[in-house]
């Protein structure tokens, strides 16, 4: 691998760990408005744990984008293009962000 690819796989991975950032800080902000606003600007146990659900699928995104940018940025040092692969992390995170905003759904209109 030469050096201008190593630095431009290192750039890529720094934006796809950006990425991850942003959409898990705007999960926990919805987590935190669902939490304050969703019934109807009361604080009521179903907008508690609505809310409760985003934010932890937020924190978790955090965890797991971190993961991955270390491991793909290590895969880069050692030159190994086969650790930086595609994996089935993003479609399961994916997955996981659907199923926490359904639960929360659910929750939100089950306590209406």
């Amino acid at each position: 691998m030469s050096e201008s690819s190593t630095v431009r796989d290192h750039l890529a991975n720094e934006r796809t760990q950006l990425a991850w950032l942003r959409t898990s800080a705007n999960v926990v902000v919805v987590g935190l408005a669902v939490a304050r606003f969703a019934d109807g600007g009361e604080v009521t146990a179903a907008s508690l744990v609505a809310g409760g659900v985003l934010i932890i699928t937020g924190a978790i995104g955090v965890v797991y984008g971190t993961a991955r940018y270390r491991r793909a940025a290590a895969a880069i040092r050692r030159g190994d293009s086969e650790g930086i692969g595609s994996s089935l992390g993003p479609s399961v995170a994916a997955g996981v962000l659907l199923l926490a905003v359904l639960i929360s759904a659910v929750v939100l209109l089950a306590g209406a």
